[in-house]
Order: C-alpha cells, then structure tokens, then sequence
C-alpha cells in the first residue's frame, strides 16, 4: 500500500476497498478542488488529456497524489488486495504478472465498448477524473463499467454535511435475478457510501460489482470527486449473451 493511502479490503456485499485515508491530512487540506476549470456539460470532467488537466497538475500537491494514485505502488497495492477475488471471478488479469503502461485513454476511446480485442490482458493502464457537480447534474444509475475495467473508484473531496446534501451515496448492489451478463435486471441495494472528506471506495468490475450513485435529494453545494480505474485494453470479464 502505498504511504499516505489507507484501505481495507472487504469481501461483502461484493469486493471492495474502503478507503480510511487518500491523502495525509495537511496534504489533503492544502487541496482545493478545480471546480471552476470542470465544465457543466462535460461527461468525464477533467481528464487526461485536457489543457485543463494539465492546469490542475501544475499545483505540486495535486502532481503528488496523482502520481502516487497512477503509480506502480498503489496499482500493485489494489491488485494485490482483489488478487483472489479475481481469480475466483474469472479476471483474466494475472495480479501478480500485471504490468502498468503508460496508455492514455482519449475522450473518443472513453466511449468504445472495446479498446483492443487482441491485446495482453496484463498491460494495464490507469485513468483518474476529476468530477465535481452540483445538484440536478446526474440521474441514478446501476450499473458496471465497461468489461476492460478490472477496478473503479470513487475517492471523495467533498463533505455530503458540509454541502448540503441528501442521496449522492456511492451505492452497492446485488442483482436478484443475476444473468452472469453483465446487466442488472433487478437490483437490490446492499451498502452505499455518503461522500466524506479524504475517503473512497475502490470496487471490483466484475460481473458481480454492480454500482451507482444514488438521486440526490438536495444539494446546496458540490459533490467533488475523483473516479479512478485499473484497466484492460482488452475485456477482462467473460460474459454469457445479455439475457431478455
């Protein structure tokens, strides 16, 4: 794990990482958010690959948490934590034999279902965004993300008390009627996670981790957050045909 990040892994309702500390407090509190360069309408917020981006990384604390979070010491660290639940899922990434390259997903390749049928599912790659919305700004929505991503992660910025907020959880599911498809057809809420300052939630992509935030009831201020991955060029998840 790497130094200032804390997490412990936890097996139900689905595998998962609680994250007790992203950053060390002072550093963490000598942050402040981008909000005004995260543009109302765009669907990733600030990500790799905008001036934007670049922008932000210029202040040295943010440089140092993004590097240590796209760093091959926290991915080993979350690979090895999920290391026997993507054995038992079927992953086709082998934690121990995974290599981090340094592959940029573009905003064209964010959308494509597949990246590269034929690569190696052990050449990973990373991808944080930085996301902040106020109220009205998304729906609920269940979900997985697409199949080449072996993790996702929700790290908070903001306080659900401090900005007023009501919903807006990160929330687990289950699905009762599960498919092996990679679709919810009728989900069941098992835990969800209120923002709060310096934690997260880093999730298992697999079949099983459905995933979403919950309607926000009210919001007087933002919700910030970083969405963070651990990806596949290829699909990693074998999956039956969606079914009716």
């Amino acid at each position: 794990m790497s130094p200032s990040i804390r997490f412990r892994h936890e097996a139900e309702p689905h595998p998962h990482l609680v994250v007790e500390q992203l950053a060390a407090p002072d550093a963490y509190a000598a942050l402040t958010f981008p909000d005004d360069l995260v543009a109302p309408d765009a669907p990733w917020g600030i990500t790799p690959g905008d001036p934007a981006y670049a922008d932000v990384l210029r202040d040295p604390g943010w440089r140092a948490l993004h590097d240590e979070l796209r760093g091959e010491r926290f991915v080993g660290s979350v690979l090895a934590a999920f290391a026997d639940d993507m054995r038992a899922a079927g992953c086709l990434v082998d934690a121990e034999r995974a290599r981090l390259t340094d592959f940029e997903e573009s905003r064209a390749d964010k959308e494509r279902a597949v990246l590269d049928a034929a690569a190696d599912p052990d050449e990973v790659f990373t991808r944080l965004d930085f996301q902040s919305k106020g109220f009205g700004a998304y729906r609920e929505f269940v979900h997985l993300d697409w199949a080449r991503r072996i993790v996702g992660g929700i790290l908070f910025f903001s306080d659900a008390d401090e900005e007023g907020l009501e919903g807006g959880e990160l929330a687990l599911y289950r699905d009762r009627e599960y498919g092996d498809d990679r679709w919810c057809h009728d989900p069941e809420l098992t835990a969800q996670f209120a923002p709060r300052h310096n934690t997260g939630v880093i999730f298992l992509n697999s079949n099983r981790g459905f995933h979403g935030p919950r309607g926000i009831r009210r919001l007087a201020g933002r919700r910030r957050w970083l969405y963070f991955t651990i990806s596949s060029r290829v699909d990693v998840w074998p999956a039956l045909p969606r079914a009716a």
